[in-house]
């Protein structure tokens, strides 16, 4: 028997009369799509242990892009997002769809995915652990977010200082009246450090996160964000 690789479904849909269409985000390959056959049948229960935010073994067989799923088993309980928490995991899975490349591995980022799962179910701040993987996600994908020092001049970030965040080179002392969207130095020390972001941090990471997310996204907008928005 194949030995079970850890798997998470970000995405799943109809396939045919009785089969599924899923993506999946395995721990040491990354996003990867997969069929998983007959899975619909009466005589199948593997419907409902194929559900976003559920650990997963699974054997994937096939040589084309789309693999078939041919084993596959609970790797610990479900994680049980609540009310908004929901919305949030939707989220990650669409971040992970949009900006992972199939077949590129990503084993820290798939902890830190489980691992913001685990908080979200816990019941943590949506706010906190949303920025923390957002920030984990982009480093992960290489672009380099600079969060410790200045961009034009190499020193240090100072707490008290105002920044402006430029996406791609980082920030530099903010100069004038500003526009609204500078960044306090104490919010990019606790996003580099991953520590608790107070009150107005919150702000200010979220609005930052936003304009690298969207830069890297492009111009098709986030579906979950707009369900989310829909439903507040």
């Amino acid at each position: 028997m194949n030995e079970l690789s850890p798997a998470f479904v970000i995405h799943r849909r109809d396939y045919r009369n009785t089969s599924l269409l899923l993506e999946l985000f395995l721990a040491n390959q990354g996003r990867m799509p997969a069929i998983a056959r007959g899975a619909k049948s009466g005589h199948s229960s593997r419907a409902l242990l194929l559900q976003p935010f559920s650990p997963l073994g699974v054997t994937l067989s096939g040589r084309g892009e789309v693999k078939n799923l041919t084993q596959v088993e609970p790797d610990g309980h479900p994680y049980r997002l609540k009310q908004e928490m929901i919305y949030c995991g939707i989220y990650l899975n669409e971040l992970l769809m949009r900006l992972l490349q199939r077949g590129d591995p990503y084993p820290s980022l798939y902890v830190h995915y489980q691992q913001t799962l685990a908080r979200l179910a816990f019941g943590e701040s949506a706010n906190q652990c949303l920025r923390d993987f957002e920030v984990s996600l982009v480093r992960e994908l290489g672009y380099g977010l600079l969060l410790d020092r200045t961009a034009d001049t190499n020193e240090p970030i100072s707490q008290g200082q105002l920044y402006e965040y430029h996406i791609e080179h980082g920030p530099v002392v903010a100069t004038g009246s500003g526009t609204g969207s500078g960044i306090h130095g104490q919010t990019l020390i606790s996003l580099h450090r991953g520590e608790r972001l107070d009150e107005r941090g919150r702000v200010e990471a979220k609005q930052l996160m936003r304009r690298v997310i969207s830069y890297y996204l492009g111009d098709k907008p986030l579906k979950s964000r707009e369900l989310f928005q829909s439903l507040k």
